[in-house]
């Protein structure tokens, strides 16, 4: 994936945006920094959408962007859209479907969906011509076998048939030719071997990251539409173990007994857990990030007249409030108590 084209479809030209945490918040490294981060860039329905790539170094796409006039760096590794940066993020965003359908990657494993349905396809392919005789996509074994099965148990149900009918209704959905083509493109059939990303960029003259994307959308609302269908559709199998917890599981566990308790004391389930206190505060913190704000205690944790002190000195911009300064102006203030309270404020402020 290219840095700089991320960079510039997340980034914005009303705040610097650290490249560190938009690298972290799209590959799903989920510390409470990067997911802090996440939120107030907005990007909370992107974290894991492309899960475990690989960017690079951030410097040289810093050093381009900036040579290109497209943003503005500091000595923070953060940039800035200027308008011509802003006018390339658009004509990129012209070229994606809406965001909304890469957003689908964040809750399910859309990458592995797309690999299943290639193979899938490929299988059905080669079955309706009979033919036995042709080299099977490489695939882990896990994948292998729950295709094997899943086609064991439906290729005397019409199973070609149905293949078409579910393509050809997706296709007709798209409503665009060129985006059913772009689709097709990624399959493997009977004698068609399909396309790389970098061959189909090169036919259409746009950079490889953006058909990549192209791809993770579309597959993303076939997903969706499979989804739809039920448990009880033929397709469902395809979907089996692809969705993605909203908050970590240790996290949600810490979440969930602290909120059933009646004292509600973090050291206590510290204690309970065997697990030190710090990483309570941080799966609290990770439950207040992800968790719609009316649904998150924050008065139990943060006292009255503490949030009446942080209120009355907080910045116009809470989000790029340093711990250091409001030490400085509210005596005795813990950085749990802190963090919960930006992440209380932005969350208010964006109407999460």
């Amino acid at each position: 994936m290219d840095l700089g084209i991320l960079m510039l479809i997340f980034g914005s030209d009303r705040q610097f945006r650290r490249v560190k945490a938009i690298k972290n918040t799209l590959r799903g490294r989920r510390t409470v920094s990067n997911l802090y981060w996440a939120l107030e860039y907005g990007m909370l329905d992107f974290i894991d959408v492309l899960h475990g790539a690989d960017f690079g170094e951030d410097q040289p796409v810093l050093t381009q962007l900036s040579a290109n006039g497209l943003a503005q760096a500091d000595d923070d590794f953060r940039i800035q859209l200027t308008a011509k940066g802003v006018e390339q993020q658009r004509a990129y965003l012209n070229q994606l479907l809406p965001l909304k359908h890469l957003a689908v990657s964040s809750r399910y494993d859309v990458a592995k969906f797309m690999r299943r349905f290639s193979f899938a396809t490929q299988i059905v392919s080669e079955f309706s011509y009979g033919n036995n005789q042709y080299y099977p996509q490489s695939i882990n074994y896990f994948e292998d076998q729950l295709l094997k099965r899943w086609f064991i148990d439906h290729k005397q149900d019409h199973l070609p048939e149905h293949f078409r009918q579910l393509l050809n209704s997706f296709l007709s959905d798209l409503h665009q030719d060129e985006l059913a083509d772009l689709f097709v493109q990624s399959l493997v059939g009977h004698d068609f071997s399909g396309l790389t990303a970098e061959q189909v960029a090169v036919k259409r003259h746009v950079p490889t990251t953006i058909i990549e994307l192209q791809w993770l959308q579309l597959y993303g609302m076939l997903l969706e539409k499979v989804m739809r269908a039920g448990k009880t559709s033929l397709f469902a199998p395809l979907t089996a173990g692809l969705a993605k917890p909203i908050i970590s599981n240790s996290a949600q566990t810490t979440f969930k007994m602290f909120v059933r308790q009646a004292d509600r004391n973090p050291h206590a389930i510290a204690t309970q857990r065997h697990i030190k206190l710090t990483t309570v505060y941080e799966h609290l913190l990770e439950a207040a990030i992800l968790t719609p704000v009316a649904k998150f205690p924050y008065r139990t944790l943060i006292s009255e007249d503490l949030m009446n002190q942080l209120a009355a000195h907080q910045p116009t911009n809470v989000g790029e409030w340093s711990f250091q300064d409001a030490s400085q102006v509210v005596n005795q203030l813990a950085f749990f108590q802190f963090r919960l309270f930006q992440i209380y404020r932005s969350k208010t402020t964006d109407g999460h």
